[in-house]
């Protein structure tokens, strides 16, 4: 197949209004006596085709292709806007209001003819444009189809996990994305002051002129988890139409690794992790060494510890309950952890993979 069903629409839309407007460019060689009979011949043939595709249901495939591309041709297009009005969209209605002032004498008569003619569309997806044409009242109506906004959200710092203690600023790099119609709000929810802020910046008439989409604000000083939650609307119910939502996390570490002590402090002489409560797969490779694993005591107990062989060996490790103190921080923290530690020395080098 040569043409998509968007690109047979377009040729066939496009052929009709060169055809329509063939007609006054016809009158005006005409008028000033200019030889006109190859544009005759053309616009005859246009017209047969037009006919042809729209009352002639046998039309093999190859036959129609054909047809198309002789229109291309004679009309001159050479490429297929992209919102070209569907051909079969029911048109829009012409209402006639009372008849309008006559005319002066003579050409000028015409003004009186259509003074008071005008065309609507109840479809808000087709807009109507009135045009001059050869002194005729012309209306041209284009469909465009509805695009609704969108909006993403981003945080910086991207990492989302922080450690408890720590104070940091937080960065909403915002995209809005113009739809069809114009942004008429944006909001971030749950946060009014920071809502204010960003309402500053926003600067919508910017954004529905064709200005750059991103906006940027900080929220300052968070210690604690946070949920940052902003959307945009625009005029078509539902007024809301799309919502970004991202986490900054606050936690307390995971702690692994391996000593020769069997008594120790996690956050000195392990390796630190900051994540979320998950199930884990840790690397360990030592001789004679303990193996720890480590985190809140909030989290709750194991469920099963395998080693690298798959082989369930919970219970070849002990648990400890022990208070563990962050050094270093902003603020400092004190939390009740379980120390999971191999209850006796032994040599391991692979993975261990944790379960809640």
């Amino acid at each position: 197949m040569i043409y998509s069903q968007q690109q047979k629409d377009s040729i066939l839309y496009q052929s009709q209004i060169w055809l329509s407007e063939l007609g006054f460019t016809l009158a005006s060689l005409e008028r000033d006596m200019q030889p006109c009979d190859d544009l005759y011949c053309k616009g005859y043939k246009i017209r047969t085709m037009i006919t042809a595709l729209q009352k002639d249901t046998k039309l093999s495939e190859q036959e129609q292709e054909y047809i198309y591309t002789c229109m291309a041709v004679i009309s001159g297009i050479k490429d297929y806007p992209v919102f070209t009005p569907i051909i079969g969209q029911s048109p829009p209605s012409i209402i006639i209001g009372q008849p309008g002032p006559a005319g002066p004498p003579g050409t000028d008569g015409i003004n009186g003819t259509d003074a008071d003619i005008n065309c609507i569309s109840e479809d808000d997806e087709i807009t109507i444009e009135t045009r001059n044409i050869g002194g005729v009242k012309t209306f041209v109506w284009t469909h465009t189809p509805y695009i609704e906004p969108a909006i993403t959200l981003n945080l910086d710092p991207s990492t989302p996990v922080v450690e408890i203690g720590n104070i940091i600023d937080v960065t909403l790099n915002i995209s809005l994305l113009k739809g069809r119609d114009d942004v008429t709000e944006s909001v971030i929810l749950s946060y009014s002051t920071l809502n204010i802020a960003y309402q500053n910046i926003l600067d919508l008439p910017g954004l529905n002129a064709g200005g750059s989409p991103n906006r940027s604000i900080t929220d300052g000083g968070k210690t604690s988890t946070t949920t940052y939650t902003v959307n945009i609307s625009d005029d078509s119910p539902p007024l809301v139409k799309d919502t970004a939502s991202s986490t900054i996390t606050f936690v307390y570490p995971f702690f692994d690794g391996a000593t020769n002590a069997a008594s120790i402090n996690p956050y000195i002489e392990l390796t630190k992790q900051i994540v979320t409560k998950s199930s884990k797969t840790v690397y360990f490779n030592g001789v004679d060494k303990y193996f720890w694993f480590c985190y809140p005591a909030s989290y709750g107990l194991l469920s099963s510890i395998k080693d690298q062989n798959g082989f369930e060996v919970l219970s070849a490790f002990t648990i400890i309950n022990q208070d563990v103190t962050s050094t270093g921080l902003v603020n400092n923290w004190t939390e009740p952890y379980y120390l999971y530690r191999t209850t006796e020395i032994t040599d391991i080098n692979g993975d261990y993979t944790f379960s809640f």
